[in-house]
C-alpha cells in the first residue's frame, strides 16, 4: 500500500486525486477482467466503465466505507462494489476470453 497516494487523496489537488483514482480503477478492472494488472490490455469497449466508476469514486472521496449518507433531505446510497452494475459485461468478457481450455459442466 502506498501511503503517499492515500495522503494525496486527502490533501492533493483535483488533478492528483483524479490521477490516483483513475489508476486504481484501471488496476481493479484489469483484475476483474482477468488480465493481470496489464491496464494497457483493457479493451476499448470498457472505457465508459472506467469513466463512470472513476467519477463515482472521485465523488465519494471522504465517504469511503459508508453504505449510505443522509442529511437534510439529501440521501445517497453506495453499492458494495462500484463495478456491480457492470458485472454482466465483465463476466461475458471473461467467458469469451477464457483460455483455460476447460469446458464448464453444470449439474442440475
Amino acid at each position: 500500500m502506498d501511503i503517499s497516494k492515500m495522503k494525496l487523496l486527502l490533501t492533493g489537488s483535483l488533478d492528483e486525486k483524479l490521477q490516483i483514482v483513475s489508476e486504481l480503477t484501471e488496476q481493479r478492472l484489469a483484475r476483474l477482467l482477468g488480465i493481470d494488472l496489464d491496464v494497457s490490455a483493457i479493451p476499448a469497449l470498457f472505457q465508459d466503465v472506467l469513466f463512470d466508476v472513476s467519477l463515482k469514486r472521485l465523488n465519494r472521496i471522504g465517504q469511503e466505507g459508508m453504505q449510505s449518507y443522509s442529511q437534510e433531505g439529501l440521501s445517497m446510497a453506495f453499492p458494495d462494489s462500484d463495478f456491480d452494475e457492470y458485472a454482466d459485461e465483465i463476466n461475458a468478457y471473461r467467458k469469451e476470453h477464457d483460455e483455460s481450455g476447460f469446458m464448464r459442466v453444470k449439474f442440475i
